[in-house]
């Protein structure tokens, strides 16, 4: 695969959004999250890279790549980290999984399954949190938004997405899990952010989009009354609630964002809506 097809935009100086998609416990929808976003700003006509944190792969899967360490030939995050490539060198245009063709507008920096030895990899780095700081450089001014696509952990790959965003995205599931995820992530931003607020990076969460909700009591009261524990807890900042659906999952086994797969659908409705509630687009 060239990137001949599409090639990287530019720097033309244009104001880059970096979100961080993430949420300190892993199940709560950070991948199809932001794989659905990036593709519904995509659609709008708006330039969009996702880079991909977490040695599941499961974003670069959604953006048309199955394997990328199954491909010599196709560059990963930790090729940029391991010194083969530069970050720039590392973007590739995203695929529509079911047609194998370009999605315009869509790029993706791919995972690997190496990325578990991120720390390891990293241990002899001087303030080696800031690593991803130090190489989104690269990247804004070429693009319109930039979604990174985080483990369901706080640890070193995710601190390093925080300090080089600008907003992030806790992402939730109205379960106990994935609420208390986010009380350990807002801990964790407020530790980093001490020693590293002088970056601008993020201070707390900025938008908060619940996943697999319920529309009525009567599919799941404990449920109904977690998503409303959340609304109350962190108010304006709770975008639309993503209504459980079937199709998501089925998206998933077809490797596509849900917004591509099905963009008729309750999910997908709702992402496009959320896009709109972060001013993404119009």
């Amino acid at each position: 695969m060239t990137t001949d097809a599409q090639p990287l935009p530019e720097d033309t100086g244009r104001k880059t959004r970096v979100l961080v998609c993430t949420n300190g416990s892993a199940g709560s929808g950070k991948s199809t999250t932001a794989a659905a976003l990036a593709y519904a700003a995509a659609k709008k006509k708006k330039k969009v890279c996702v880079i991909g944190f977490d040695k599941q792969r499961d974003i670069s899967r959604l953006l048309g790549y199955d394997d990328p360490d199954g491909d010599e030939d196709l560059p990963t995050l930790y090729d940029v980290v391991d010194k083969i490539c530069s970050l720039a060198e590392a973007v590739v245009p995203a695929l529509d999984s079911k047609t194998k063709e370009v999605i315009p507008n869509l790029w993706v920096v791919l995972e690997s399954k190496k990325l578990e030895h991120l720390d390891f990899k990293l241990a002899g780095e001087t303030a080696r949190e800031m690593w991803m700081f130090h190489l989104i450089g690269e990247l804004r001014g070429r693009f319109d938004l930039i979604v990174f696509d985080c483990p369901g952990d706080v640890k070193l790959a995710t601190i390093g997405a925080i300090i080089a965003g600008d907003e992030v995205v806790g992402c939730t599931k109205s379960q106990e899990k994935e609420a208390r995820g986010l009380t350990e992530l807002e801990d964790k931003i407020a530790e980093v952010a001490r020693a590293y607020g002088h970056t601008g990076m993020p201070t707390g969460i900025d938008w908060v989009v619940i996943t697999e909700g319920v529309e009525h009591n009567s599919q799941g009261k404990v449920y109904k009354d977690m998503e409303n524990q959340l609304r109350e807890a962190y108010g304006d900042i709770v975008l639309e609630t993503v209504s459980d659906d079937v199709k998501v999952p089925e998206a998933y086994t077809a490797g596509l964002p849900v917004t591509l797969f099905n963009p008729n659908c309750r999910a997908a409705k709702a992402y496009a809506k959320i896009g709109r509630q972060m001013n993404l687009y119009r």
